[in-house]
């Protein structure tokens, strides 16, 4: 089963449509990121049809190529079914364009965006100075590198982990 998209156009009396600059239009890299993003969903379609084809249970592309399985993650890792139609079809994986992945960040809201800079900035006063700071939309890039496993990260991750409200990282009170 493969799915496919056609596009065709059919005549009518209309005189051709000739490309023109017009206020509004789409600009070069809009159109550059639609196509990233065909390309992409178109991709992630084909991989989609040969894990079904195999006999693996999985969602259609979302708008941004994303899918999802059903069921337990952990199970599906360690199905035998699952693991071979992965090696077989893993060729057909497409890369996700930068494009893609700006397009799937999160849109924070200006208190968010305030939670993830002042996160950063604990991390950093706390023992992880290579922690990378947030965008101006409050995202860190995907690219940003820093020592996750390093002591002073640990121990940054502990005394920062109220900021983002994370329970299990809570330093503890007892002595």
């Amino acid at each position: 089963m493969v799915a496919a998209l056609a596009v065709s156009g059919c005549g009518g009396g209309k005189e051709p449509e000739v490309a023109s600059v017009q206020p509004g239009g789409p600009t070069a890299s809009a159109t550059a990121v639609a196509g990233d993003l065909t390309s992409y969903v178109n991709g992630m379609r084909a991989w989609v049809a040969c894990l079904r084809a195999e006999g693996v249970d999985v969602s259609d592309p979302g708008p941004t190529g994303e899918i999802t399985f059903p069921g337990d993650a952990a199970a599906l890792k360690s199905d035998a079914k699952f693991q071979a139609a992965q090696a077989k079809c893993h060729s057909q994986v497409p890369p996700v364009p930068e494009s893609v992945l700006e397009m799937r960040k999160p849109k924070l809201s200006p208190e968010q965006i305030d939670t993830a800079r002042r996160y950063a900035r604990c991390m950093q006063q706390n023992g992880a100075p290579d922690f990378p700071d947030p965008g101006p939309d409050g995202n860190t890039s995907r690219n940003s590198k820093w020592n996750q496993t390093s002591e002073g990260a640990r121990k940054a991750t502990t005394a920062c982990a109220g900021i983002i409200g994370d329970p299990t990282n809570q330093p503890s009170t007892r002595g």
